[in-house]
């Protein structure tokens, strides 16, 4: 009898045991950390404050449990009672449910880094404590130099970008067209140096995050790539990121890079429902621009489409504007403002609207696209000035 009992006793001690969620631990214990310090970790893919702790006698231990591997910000600020007042400095990190160390020689050689620069900023500090962030640093560390080179060409192209009133068309353009390719290459880099630590990573919860990125942007990646995307991300264990990276490579197995454009349903000036496929002419590369009044960034699109379609042959190019403005008296409106001389189209219902979205995974505009001849989309982005250049190379064949 005694021995079923401690044997009952042993299997519900080892069922408690095994049912105790284990999570995460972050301890510091570095030079420059003064008591009353505020240290805060935060989800950088959806800002949630996961977990804060406050400095007592030199240090300080972050305790939690994440759902899924995630990419976070741990802020230290030494003023506790505003935040945003006094120094405060910043470590990212993979956060994985481990016991986490946080070393650097002292508290004043950390720094600031805002999230947008976060990828080509220098870190003071290191994360240790598990395969997970061995792997985030071996990833940062083959990006970094093609980070940095992309970073110059990108900077290169904003400043272009905010002087571009000081050049002549044609002078900005010259520039703008030496400027492209290499921010094409660079970008090519870094996306094969993804795909590369990927395949070299199969089982890491770092190439899971890597490869939502990838799928992110519609229109660029081939089939090829999509299929090995799926393949990897499913034997990768992570029930919250595989599901979603999982639909977003469903999505882009029908938005791959060179597929057909779908016909939608739209509403023409006079209010009749129209397919966009009547609009796309035999022989004819077809620019779709889809916009709104209220868009800005829109807006300033709209006459670096109407220098294309100048400087275009009418019996090779044909231009479309599909409005995704809620009323029909916005878009009458604007569209008298900048009098655009080449087809315009709204989506003039929210099925409209729906269709629209889904059929191009559209999240933002404006979104530009061109649709060759054979009904394949051959651009997608946002960037007027790549869509010239782009526009150009193809009508030149």
């Amino acid at each position: 009898m005694n021995r079923i009992f401690f044997f009952i006793a042993a299997l519900l001690l080892c069922g408690a045991c095994t049912s105790r969620p284990e999570g995460f631990v972050i301890r510091g214990n570095f030079p420059g950390l003064q008591d009353g310090m505020l240290v805060t970790l935060r989800s950088m893919e959806g800002e949630a404050i996961l977990a804060t702790d406050t400095i007592q006698d030199g240090k300080f231990e972050l305790q939690g449990v994440t759902a899924s591997p995630q990419y976070c910000n741990l802020l230290i600020s030494s003023n506790t009672s505003s935040p945003h007042m006094g120094k405060m400095v910043n470590i990212y990190m993979f956060l994985d449910n481990s016991e986490l160390t946080v070393n650097t020689a002292h508290f004043d050689s950390l720094q600031f880094i805002h999230p947008f620069v976060a990828e080509t900023a220098e870190s003071k500090a290191r994360v240790e404590g598990g395969p997970l962030q061995r792997e985030y640093y071996e990833y940062r560390d083959a990006l970094m130099p093609l980070l940095l080179a992309a970073s110059e060409v990108n900077i290169a192209s904003a400043t272009l970008n905010m002087q571009e009133n000081q050049y002549t068309t044609e002078e900005f353009n010259n520039r703008f067209d030496e400027l492209y390719p290499k921010k094409l290459a660079a970008e090519a880099a870094i996306d094969a140096a993804k795909m590369e630590f990927i395949r070299q990573h199969p089982q890491s919860p770092v190439s899971l995050f890597i490869a939502e990125g990838l799928l992110n942007t519609t229109f660029t990646r081939t089939p090829e790539e999509i299929k090995e995307l799926t393949r990897i991300a499913k034997q990768i264990e992570d029930s919250v990121r595989r599901p979603r990276v999982l639909k977003m490579a469903e999505i882009a197995s029908i938005l791959y890079k060179g597929a057909s454009y779908k016909d939608i349903e739209l509403t023409n000036p006079t209010g009749e429902t129209v397919k966009l496929s009547q609009y796309i002419l035999p022989d004819h590369y077809t620019l779709v621009d889809f916009w709104a009044s209220w868009c800005g960034p829109c807006r300033w699109a709209i006459p670096k489409v109407e220098q294309i379609y100048e400087h275009s042959p009418k019996d090779r190019l044909t231009v479309i504007s599909v409005s995704f403005d809620q009323k029909k008296t916005d878009w009458e409106t604007a569209m008298k403002e900048e009098a655009m001389p080449w087809t315009q189209l709204w989506t003039g219902n929210r099925d409209q609207v729906t269709a629209a979205q889904r059929a191009y995974n559209i999240s933002g505009i404006p979104r530009l696209m061109l649709i060759a001849p054979d009904g394949k989309i051959v651009f997608s982005g946002n960037d007027a000035n790549a869509l010239r250049v782009t526009v150009e190379e193809y009508l030149e064949k």
